[in-house]
């Protein structure tokens, strides 16, 4: 059990340090989502860009 939790442990702390130590510079900004389909396609017409629909069906 103690290595089961020393090994989480390290991983937590590895995926942490890889995740603080990522150059963000230069990045494309957060996903903005649109709440409005007609709104969504508009604007992706407007800027010539595709459209990514995410269906979330809570259980």
């Amino acid at each position: 059990m103690l290595r089961y939790a020393v090994s989480c442990l390290t991983l937590i702390a590895v995926s942490l340090s890889v995740t603080l130590a990522a150059d963000t510079k230069g990045a494309p900004p957060a996903i903005t989502w649109e709440k409005s389909l007609d709104e969504a396609v508009a604007k992706a017409k407007a800027e010539h860009k595709n459209i990514l629909l995410d269906f979330f069906v809570p259980t």
